[in-house]
């Protein structure tokens, strides 16, 4: 009799640590982020983000008049983006990264990657 209650404690105990680890692996897993920076007023909003490797960043220019989005000296640049239109960008190197309107400068903006 005892070497069966003894199976039956092993068990719950086995199920226990499952269920223990399925938690833990579930919360250790992080989803992508969609980010949305609106482009309205002649500036950016959000004007700061942080945001993490893997996630997405989305501009819309809200404003009558066209807008470049460039990120860093030469990183990378959206096309003209008129008004009602988006330009994405798929985020996977870490670092701190300044943004500017080509044709408006005072507009700027940044985001940090972690």
């Amino acid at each position: 009799m005892g070497g069966f209650k003894n199976v039956v404690r092993f068990i719950v105990l086995l199920g226990m640590v499952g269920i223990f680890a399925g938690e833990a692996a579930a919360q250790a897993v992080s989803l992508p982020k969609r980010h949305v920076i609106f482009l309205e007023g002649f500036a950016f909003s959000p004007k700061h983000l942080t945001v993490s490797s893997g996630d997405t960043i989305v501009w819309i220019n809200q404003d009558l008049v066209p807008h470049v989005v460039r990120i860093g000296e030469n990183q990378w640049q959206s096309p003209v983006l008129e008004e009602g239109q988006a330009w994405e960008m798929l985020v996977e190197q870490a670092g701190s990264f300044s943004y500017f309107c080509m044709f408006h400068p005072q507009m700027t903006g940044a985001f940090v990657t972690q």
